[in-house]
């Protein structure tokens, strides 16, 4: 509504339309306007990293999703692949075959 369109739960809302869509670019106008809220919030953390990330911004996608405290997310495999994929982008290979050893 139109009265939502720009409060917080408003932007995370169309952030979250944005990135379900593959439109990095534009949920990062909203992710952007917002990450001030939710600096220690693992979840968006993620969220973000993984749109930097799809972006090409490996280094601040790595940055980002080493700021994240979560064992469950930390665990996961998609998080392990992105942060393999932006050790590999950044130069970074040894870092990202460590991570793979630690998997097995």
């Amino acid at each position: 509504s139109a009265s939502e369109c720009d409060t917080i739960p408003g932007r995370q809302c169309m952030a979250s339309f944005l990135f379900l869509r593959n439109e990095f670019e534009n949920a990062m106008v909203y992710l952007n306007s917002i990450k001030g809220f939710f600096f220690n919030d693992d979840t968006f953390n993620f969220n973000f990293a993984q749109a930097k990330a799809a972006l090409g911004q490996y280094s601040e996608a790595q940055e980002v999703l080493q700021q994240i405290s979560s064992d469950e997310i930390k665990n996961s495999y998609t998080y392990l692949s992105w942060l393999a994929r932006c050790y590999i982008m950044i130069n970074k290979p040894d870092k990202a075959w460590e991570l793979y050893m630690r998997m097995e």
